[in-house]
């Protein structure tokens, strides 16, 4: 029997459709790491670089926090909130200048000088905090909260400067909705947020003035200001990272693999779809890198969103295949890359 004119047409798209997952699944290729180091027994909820380049610390579950140095790869300081008591870090920070880091424990905050170790000071506030960020000298906190908003807090003085919220409208939603993500900007004037409504945001943080929104289409989880402060990268729960002007408001780039057009109609295949979960940007600012929840790092041309290579990280146990890339870092030179991932390794990658 004859295939009808919409049955052809319908084996011709899933032929190209086929055509096309064939090709993006090509461009990530399994790679070896120049080096590799386990940094965490039972895997850790966050992680990050110190932006000097020298350290990682790394949030243990139900362990102590632990900074390593990257050229030892040996543990400089192990912090906790409670000496007698370990407790689950749940996100990590550095100031900008790498004198000050950052440990959450739920609710409870806790500054380190990273000169000689010791605690600077303890903070605890009344919800749970799902995010921070450093000012570039650690003095200021920009924090999301549980209770959704979020908040600009002097350290010094003890004190809420702002407090930011996501309304409703761009869900078509009544009530403020959760604020996931923040960053604050190389200068310390301006703040990102990425919520639920998604959208990402930036303000001025003394004033609290809104200046940007970014809107995207899906809840908002990763925001970065770029080293230089001239960008702004976001990126949507299972969507696209884009790359935004602070200056114009408009869209750089696009960090995407597939060949398709990703703003069209085939940009909403699931297969085109990633979640970013960490940046890092090249000391010549050329290059960004970022990490995803699939194993999956690839670099970029910051200028235009070109992808220049993909790779997966390793696995800890191959029937656990789930590796989310909490952190990401170039060396000093720009030719390699270092990842810190969920399970507890880490990796050097010389980029090619």
């Amino acid at each position: 029997m004859p295939m009808s004119f919409f049955t052809q047409n319908v084996i011709r798209t899933l032929s190209s459709a086929a055509l096309i997952l064939l090709s993006v699944s090509a461009c990530t290729e399994e790679r070896t790491p120049t080096e590799s180091w386990k940094h965490s027994e039972n895997g850790s909820y966050a992680s990050s670089f110190s932006p000097d380049g020298r350290y990682v610390l790394v949030g243990d579950i139900d362990l102590p926090a632990k900074l390593w140095d990257l050229e030892t790869n040996k543990v400089k300081y192990t912090w906790q909130n409670t000496p007698s008591d370990s407790g689950t870090t749940t996100d990590v920070a550095f100031s900008d200048d790498s004198k000050v880091a950052a440990t959450v424990e739920s609710k409870v905050i806790v500054l380190w000088n990273m000169e000689n170790g010791e605690p600077m000071i303890r903070l605890e506030f009344p919800v749970t905090i799902k995010d921070i960020a450093l000012s570039p000298r650690g003095d200021h906190l920009l924090l999301a909260l549980q209770d959704r908003t979020a908040v600009y807090f002097d350290v010094i003085r003890n004190r809420v400067v702002q407090i930011f919220k996501h309304d409703g409208k761009a869900v078509n939603s009544p009530i403020d909705q959760l604020i996931n993500t923040v960053d604050i900007s190389p200068n310390g004037k301006y703040g990102l947020t990425g919520g639920d409504d998604h959208t990402a945001r930036m303000w001025n943080l003394e004033t609290g003035q809104q200046l940007r929104i970014w809107q995207h289409k899906n809840d908002v989880s990763f925001v970065s200001f770029d080293p230089r402060g001239g960008n702004v990268i976001s990126s949507a729960g299972n969507a696209q990272t884009r790359i935004w002007s602070v200056k114009s408001g408009k869209q750089v780039a696009v960090l995407t693999t597939s060949p398709v057009d990703v703003d069209g109609i085939w940009g909403d295949f699931p297969v085109f779809k990633t979640t970013t979960t960490a940046i890092a940007y090249s000391p010549d600012g050329k290059y960004v890198a970022t990490g995803h929840p699939n194993r999956e790092i690839c670099v970029w041309r910051a200028q235009n969103g070109q992808a220049l290579g993909c790779w997966f990280t390793p696995r800890k146990d191959a029937l656990k295949p789930g590796v989310v890339i909490q952190a990401l870092a170039f060396s000093p030179d720009g030719r390699s890359v270092y990842s810190e991932l969920g399970n507890g390794l880490a990796q050097k990658w010389r980029i090619r």
